[in-house]
């Protein structure tokens, strides 16, 4: 069964972490090492905020030894500043305690990605370059990417290597895969996948070999690593393109029981203006016209990719999200939503083609949610009808609301839930500046 990163040490991340990388781990699983919100009757969610300055895209958080971190970038539509940057924050008052220096990107705006290795130091992933910061965030060293596109993702390799790869919008290139030393911030290997990638890839480590699993607009793919290099697996494989819809591509993936799910229609209208430009996200906003086919969500065995599953869990059309699903091998649940429309829904998978509805609710989740195993609590976010955004737990088996509260947000943020280091979760409003810290009273 697919190894759980929430379980293990994390080899090569930093010890003594509740999420030392973003969504937890190499697989992208979600789950939190931390105990759970635990809510009981009678109590509530609060809500307290930070709002960064106007040009500031604050991405996540990561903690180690009980501190907290924030990293981020500049916000996309416009060509003024773009760079990426980290602050150590108060993790009550949410204040600044130290910041980096401006970290340069190559002037593209886009959310990157952020890790804290076993020995302290700091990985950031903005644009087309990585920086490597002390844990007191002074900048040691910076590397330019080989490809002048902006990256998302930085995972760490078994034998300590990092990885991140470009994202490519337009269909008629390929997206490459960069491996680098994150001691001394050498290029050891450029690769060039099979075509154009947008979502974060995921890696998986097991017993049989070490493998990169990530999309193209109609396929998901995955590249094996072995002595420092990445080869095509020829034999694994699987298509999710129907011809006769008007689908958008896959986002990010992510590895459960011996399984890689993912969902379509991630291509939303703003998307094309931000990606097709160069520097990315440094063109004037637009919206394209919305691919109509509901989301559907795919399952494909990590041992045959032969072993197939669709799902279309709401049916709407015009459907789109920007993340990926939650699968929970313990409980064998599939978690799914439709930010467009409104929907949030769980699925008992009882095998290939046999799924068993559970609940389904008007929540219009846009984030990458955060699960807790201890209490099968998951944090999701609500963006209502008026576009205010409420932070919501839901126990993941039954459905039932434990707790909801106005964050003071608006519009749709795609980004994630990060576990706070006691009764608490961190989320943000992504290119709209707020951090915000829910909590239990």
């Amino acid at each position: 069964m697919t190894l759980q990163d929430y379980t293990l040490a994390s080899p090569g991340y930093y010890k003594h972490s509740n999420f030392p990388t973003e969504y937890g781990g190499i697989r992208r699983q979600k789950h939190a090492k931390s105990p759970g919100l635990n809510i009981q009757p009678g109590e509530s969610l609060n809500v307290s905020s930070r709002k960064f300055s106007r040009d500031r895209w604050v991405v996540g958080t990561l903690d180690a030894d009980d501190r907290v971190f924030v990293f981020g970038c500049s916000v996309p539509f416009q060509t003024d500043i773009s760079i990426g940057w980290v602050e150590e924050i108060d993790p009550v008052t949410l204040e600044t305690i130290k910041a980096s220096p401006e970290l340069s990107t190559g002037g593209h705006n886009w959310c990157g990605g952020a890790a804290i290795l076993a020995d302290g130091t700091i990985i950031t992933g903005f644009g087309n370059r990585i920086h490597k910061l002390s844990f007191d965030l002074e900048l040691i060293a910076e590397m330019e990417l080989p490809v002048d596109r902006a990256h998302n993702g930085v995972s760490l390799l078994s034998d300590g290597l990092m990885i991140t790869r470009n994202l490519e919008h337009d269909h008629s290139k390929k997206s490459v895969f960069t491996l680098f030393d994150p001691h001394t911030l050498e290029i050891v290997k450029k690769v060039e996948f099979v075509g154009a990638s947008i979502g974060r890839f995921c890696v998986d480590q097991t017993g049989d070999g070490e493998y990169v699993y990530a999309t193209t607009p109609s396929h998901i793919h995955r590249l094996i690593y072995k002595n420092r290099n990445l080869l095509l697996d020829k034999d694994w494989s699987a298509s999710y393109d129907l011809p006769s819809e008007d689908q958008g591509f896959a986002w990010c993936n992510t590895v459960g029981g011996d399984s890689v799910w993912f969902m379509d229609m991630g291509d939303l209208p703003q998307l094309e203006s931000i990606m097709r430009a160069h520097p990315v996200g440094t063109k004037p906003f637009a919206l394209n016209k919305p691919n109509s086919a509901p989301v559907r969500v795919y399952r494909v065995s990590t041992t045959d990719s032969r072993s197939t599953d669709t799902l279309t869990p709401f049916g709407l059309p015009n459907g789109g999200h920007a993340a990926s699903p939650l699968y929970v091998q313990d409980k064998r649940i599939l978690l799914t939503f439709d930010t467009v429309n409104r929907k949030t829904g769980a699925w008992r998978f009882n095998g290939p083609g046999d799924f068993t509805h559970l609940w389904t609710h008007d929540i219009a989740n846009s984030n990458q949610v955060l699960y807790y195993p201890d209490t099968g609590e998951v944090v999701l976010d609500d963006v209502l009808e008026d576009q205010n955004v409420d932070a919501v737990v839901v126990d993941l088996e039954t459905g039932l609301e434990k707790g909801r509260v106005a964050t003071g947000g608006r519009y749709a943020a795609s980004m994630a839930f990060y576990p706070g280091l006691g009764r608490d979760v961190y989320t943000t409003s992504g290119a709209h500046g707020l951090l915000y810290r829910v909590y239990v009273l």
